[in-house]
């Protein structure tokens, strides 16, 4: 019985780690066909400055594909930020 709840556990973070994985990759075409960077430059992804967590930073890329007119799902605008998390603010979630 512990050997399944093992394998369970670890097939389960296994299933977590890539599906972030896949979230970014999906979110950095997002960014890129979105043309963030016309607006934005690497200073602006500094975390020190006004984003202090990951949910934080989800509600940041969310006001930003409104003021653009962007149209992103709900998990579009996850994706982004897990990109941006990934690229540049390693915030623990």
């Amino acid at each position: 019985m512990k050997i399944i709840t093992k394998s369970a556990l670890l097939l389960t973070a296994l299933l977590v780690t890539t599906s972030a994985y896949a979230g970014a990759e999906d979110g950095k075409e997002l960014f890129e066909e979105a043309k963030c960077m016309e607006c934005h430059n690497a200073e602006d992804f500094d975390n020190s400055k006004k984003v202090k967590n990951f949910h934080q930073l989800q509600t940041r890329v969310d006001a930003c594909q409104r003021n653009t007119g962007a149209e992103w799902f709900d998990e579009d605008t996850h994706d982004v930020a897990e990109y941006l998390n990934k690229e540049h603010y390693k915030f623990k979630k």
